[in-house]
């Protein structure tokens, strides 16, 4: 049996239950110049077309602005528009109390009597005025929570939103496509499909007053307007996309130079490490996954050392092409305790650079929900690990010699799906 030569480790060891320059408009938008195809949603002068959901909290209208307080003991309350709304471009401004828990600015999102007991849900531009500076990042409001966070330090994003100033939002909301900017400046892009259509909701998040000083826990709006008709999404750009559609390449992956290598159906891109197919035992492709359901050899408790491919029992599989500098992602998902998932990086090098595992740990969910991973190799060696959206690991590789990617068979239950890549340059 051929003998694998150089790994980059990057596994994921999974315990027991685990826990993805500013500008603003001026006050006073004049309706002639925003353009036939933008409809004023707020008047400027009373809430007409809007209704308050959930938490009874303060709203009035003082000077052309929507001025929200939250009221000790109630919970999240939404001033929402009560037209609902399918494909759109949405543009308002908005600021905060320092002292306000946060808000958001709710999208397609739906308040349903069957859905507890009509409890707003659904996707939220996050308005984040604590030191986390999540502010344009996505939240979904009382159903899957986090979908899309801004961990990365050197992403203008982090800057984008400026406390005690008025900040411009901007919402794209396209078919599946999701993006956001703040103040210009592109903070997310999410991909999915759960719900297109649904209404706009201004967020008064629950405070305390035992945490939060009476008087200083507001939210203002202002300059709310909307597109509905001849949309022209704005340009493509490098911004990461976060894509929930099994095995799908959005628009903006495609423009970034993404291709996938699984397809969910075919073992196309994929072979044993010394056959030219894959293993007639151990892994399988249902439902768009690609699953190991081999048992392995349960004695071997250090799956880290260079044995034979076919120790684990369905054996390594590693794809046909070779990569430099990359970026891959790749969802994964265990379906048992203490799992192991492991995606490495094979080079024809002497040596092991690194592993990783459990320091991964309290970013990855527990049993039976996905969870993403990306791994980037840059062309100047530097390499990074990424999982759920949270930094985990970065450092540097000592040659830039090609390799493939390869899933590894610990005899573990796991699934992997929407493996994708683009070449960096």
């Amino acid at each position: 049996m051929k003998k694998l030569n150089h790994v980059i480790f990057i596994t994921f060891l999974i315990p027991a239950i685990l826990l993805f320059p500013a500008f603003a408009l001026s006050q006073n938008v004049d309706q002639a110049s925003s353009g036939e195809d933008w409809r004023i949603l707020f008047n400027g002068e009373d809430l007409t077309g809007w209704h308050l959901l959930n938490g009874q909290h303060q709203a009035e209208v003082k000077d052309g602005v929507i001025v929200a307080t939250s009221v000790d003991g109630l919970p999240n309350g939404f001033i929402a528009t009560k037209e609902e709304f399918g494909d759109f471009i949405l543009e308002l401004e908005v600021k905060a109390d320092l002292l306000l828990h946060n808000s958001g600015i709710q999208f397609r999102s739906l308040s349903l009597d069957e859905y507890n007991n009509g409890r707003v849900h659904g996707y939220q531009a996050e308005v984040d005025i604590t030191p986390q500076a999540w502010s344009g990042g996505i939240y979904d409001e009382a159903r899957r929570g986090w979908l899309y966070i801004l961990e990365d330090d050197d992403s203008p994003a982090k800057k984008a939103f400026i406390n005690n100033q008025w900040n411009h939002y901007r919402i794209e909301a396209i078919g599946t496509t999701n993006r956001i900017w703040v103040n210009g400046i592109p903070t997310s892009n999410l991909e999915d499909n759960l719900t297109t259509k649904g209404f706009i909701g201004l967020q008064i998040h629950a405070n305390s007053r035992s945490t939060n000083a009476p008087g200083n826990n507001r939210v203002f709006f202002r300059n709310i307007r909307i597109q509905t008709e001849n949309l022209e999404p704005s340009p493509f750009d490098d911004t990461f996309v976060v894509n929930l559609i099994s095995n799908n390449i959005s628009p903006q992956e495609e423009h970034q130079g993404f291709e996938l290598l699984f397809d969910g159906e075919t073992t196309n891109n994929w072979r044993g490490v010394s056959e030219q197919e894959l293993p007639e035992d151990g892994w399988e492709i249902a439902d768009g996954e690609l699953t190991i359901v081999s048992t392995g050899d349960e004695e071997l408790n250090v799956p880290f050392l260079e044995v034979p491919a076919s120790a684990h029992g369905g054996g390594i599989i590693m794809t046909d092409q070779e990569f430099t500098a990359f970026e891959l992602k790749f969802d994964f998902k265990q379906h048992e305790e203490e799992s192991i998932a492991g995606i490495e990086f094979l080079t024809g090098e002497s040596k092991r650079e690194a592993f990783f595992g459990r320091q991964a740990a309290k970013q990855t969910r527990r049993v039976g929900l996905w969870n993403q991973g990306v791994i980037k190799v840059k062309p100047d060696r530097e390499v990074q690990y990424w999982l759920n959206g949270y930094p985990i690991l970065k450092y540097q590789r000592d040659s830039d010699e090609p390799g493939r990617i390869l899933l590894d068979d610990y005899g573990s239950s796991i699934s992997y799906k929407s493996i994708k890549i683009r070449e960096l340059h």
